[in-house]
């Protein structure tokens, strides 16, 4: 398992060893494809979610200058989205939509994590 999703499994289970929650479970899954966006679902009623800004720039590969272009995650701007502004609103249906496409790369694309 990566690194980071290692990560992601202690945090939620630590949240459940020192009590903080009732119950948690987490599973990881790879889509094999590179993120370009961020998004955060929330008990299904909120998103947060932010396109990553691509750059240019020059890395030390082989022994000599590479350009590649890099997708930053870091500096991806996070706008928020709730179903409680309304289920026909703009900002609710965001939330139901980006449910349906996770739920869809979930089950047929995404693969687990060992």
């Amino acid at each position: 398992m990566s690194r980071h999703a290692q990560a992601i499994v202690d945090s939620v289970h630590e949240l459940r060893d020192l009590g903080l929650v009732a119950s948690a479970s987490v599973e990881v899954r790879i889509s094999g494809e590179p993120p370009r966006f961020k998004l955060y679902i929330i008990n299904g009623e909120e998103a947060f979610f932010g396109f990553y800004p691509v750059t240019e720039h020059t890395v030390a590969l082989g022994g000599g200058p590479l350009p590649m272009f890099d997708l930053m995650g870091k500096d991806a701007e996070l706008f928020h989205f709730a179903v409680s502004d309304g289920e026909d609103s703009t900002s609710g249906q965001l939330v139901q939509h980006s449910r349906a496409w996770f739920d869809s790369v979930w089950s047929t694309v995404g693969r687990p994590v060992s």
